[in-house]
């Protein structure tokens, strides 16, 4: 295996650890969370999701915006691909994920207040 490949897997694990670590404090401290997946999925199955739809250039994106118990949420997506969430409660920003700089993230607990 060549440094690079090591590098990478080592990365990696030191990841998943800390969504571990992260994932159990949330749950003794009592604190709601999510994953940025399991966020995107509750928006996109929302009933009072507003979603616009547009193909830009034979690529089919699709916008979400949901406002809910004080919590805002926009989520964009292409092809099913989360590409941008974003969610507030009250005006306090708790998460900001986008695909080119976070895809590490996808899968990682977000604190929900």
């Amino acid at each position: 295996m060549n440094g690079r490949k090591l590098k990478d897997k080592a990365r990696a694990a030191m990841h998943k650890l800390k969504d571990n670590v992260k994932g159990t404090y949330y749950s003794m401290a009592d604190i709601p969370s999510s994953s940025i997946q399991e966020l995107a999925a509750f928006i996109q199955l929302n009933p009072g999701s507003q979603v616009t739809k547009k193909n830009l250039i034979g690529n089919a994106f699709s916008f979400f915006r949901l406002n809910l118990n004080g919590y805002d949420f926009y989520l964009e997506t292409r092809s099913g691909r989360i590409l941008q969430l974003d969610g507030s409660k009250d005006g306090k920003r708790f998460v900001s994920y986008r695909s080119y700089r976070d895809a590490e993230d996808l899968h990682s607990p977000v604190k929900l207040r």
